[in-house]
């Protein structure tokens, strides 16, 4: 158990930045997913380490509107940076791992610009040393790229939540 928003809260800020880092932008403005296995009882169809592009193409390519989301899933003793679909009622739908992780913590955006960004961007949104990820850190992400999907973290939760 890691209380995020209380270890993000610990550590300074730098001068005319919204998030000290990554961890401190989801704990605000991040959603909990609810895991579960591929469905179909199958293997995902995507590669195991290619998470981001596989999930933004899933994501883009789904007629049910899945959202892309980045974030941190943990898989026993620690996060791990990660990507993922979700559906409307906030369910992971993880193409890249046969064993879903035991939380999501993510951040769920428009797949269509997921997609562009990750484009522009040559990389993953929230890639630390990217002008994108340092533009969110700075003034926080613009809200037109989210969606409402997953649960917002309850106050005072440690993270992840007790499944």
């Amino acid at each position: 158990m890691h209380d995020l928003r209380g270890t993000s809260s610990l550590m300074p800020t730098r001068p005319g930045h919204r998030y000290v880092n990554v961890l401190g932008l989801l704990a605000d403005v991040g959603r909990l997913f609810t895991p579960r296995p591929w469905p179909g009882g199958g293997p995902p169809p995507g590669k195991p380490g290619a998470c981001y592009v596989d999930s933004v193409l899933w994501a883009s390519e789904s007629p049910d509107g899945l959202a892309y989301v980045e974030g941190v899933t943990w898989t026993g003793l620690y996060p791990l940076e990660h990507a993922w679909c979700a559906d409307r009622d906030g369910t992971v739908l993880d193409p890249t791992w046969e064993r879903p992780g035991l939380a999501y913590l993510g951040l769920p955006v428009r797949a269509d610009a997921a997609a562009r960004l990750m484009w522009e961007n040559r990389g993953p949104l929230l890639a630390y040393g990217t002008a994108l990820c340092a533009d969110w850190l700075r003034n926080g992400v613009p809200g037109e790229l989210l969606v409402d999907v997953g649960r917002q973290i309850p106050e005072g939760d440690v993270i992840p939540p007790v499944l």
